[in-house]
């Protein structure tokens, strides 16, 4: 089987500062893989980097078999088959959410009433149905943050890459969308990058585990396997306390 997603070897520096280093990750159709490490150790310009949003320097990504990026070349994000949940919303200010969570769907060629109807449907599935009609400026920024979760899973992608997706939201709201995630990965066949700083989430959302420590993955396994066997005392650390 042809993984959705396969870094070889990938790296990214800016400047001289070395950000992701030799960095070896496959996800599978339908597999979640969640990237758990701390502030500052390379979770988002690792997403970046496979969205297309950052050149790396070395090695190589491919999407669905496709290779997307090497140091020489680069395929635009555009046309590759990711949708993405970013940490800091990026929602468009002049956009209602229903608006903004049509618009993939209309982009890919979904008629318009068919596209409002779907996008309320994800609106209400993240909890926000009754505010569809606000623009951003009028939301709060867990409400934000719930209307960037509804339009990357409007788009019907191959992989999903999630930000921090939950890191403003309630217990309930936060079970919610794990849930809707879920659905449709489950109805897609779609694989997930999961970065996270958050221990317990990632060892109850995630089919594999990959911890990274300044730029460098420090060890892949099962929830299971990284919990149990710890690669070493920082490992255990940060997944110690659940």
């Amino acid at each position: 089987m042809t993984p959705a997603l396969a870094l070889k070897g990938v790296g990214v520096r800016y400047g001289e500062a070395v950000i992701l280093d030799g960095i070896d990750l496959v996800a599978e159709p339908g597999e979640v893989v969640a990237v758990l490490g701390p502030s500052g150790s390379g979770k988002t310009t690792l997403l970046f980097a496979v969205a297309g949003f950052v050149p790396i320097d070395a090695g190589s990504i491919s999407i669905g078999g496709t290779d997307v990026a090497t140091p020489e070349r680069g395929m635009p994000p555009e046309r590759r088959d990711v949708a993405v949940v970013f940490q800091s919303y990026a929602l468009w200010p002049h956009l209602s959410a229903a608006d903004t969570v049509a618009f993939p769907l209309q982009a890919a060629g979904t008629p318009g009433d068919a596209a409002r109807r779907e996008a309320a449907r994800l609106l209400e599935a993240v909890g926000i149905g009754e505010l569809a009609g606000r623009r951003p400026a009028e939301l709060s920024g867990g409400q934000q943050q719930r209307v960037g979760l509804a339009r990357a899973l409007a788009r019907r992608a191959g992989v999903y890459l999630f930000d921090e997706p939950t890191a403003h939201l309630d217990a309930p709201t936060r079970a919610a969308v794990q849930a809707e995630i879920a659905a449709r990965r489950a109805e897609l066949g779609s694989a997930a990058i999961y970065a996270t700083h958050d221990a317990a989430e990632a060892l109850g959302i995630a089919d594999r585990v990959a911890l990274l420590r300044g730029g460098r993955l420090v060890q892949q396994g099962t929830p299971d396997e990284v919990y149990e066997r710890p690669a070493d005392r920082w490992a255990a650390g940060i997944t110690g306390p659940v």
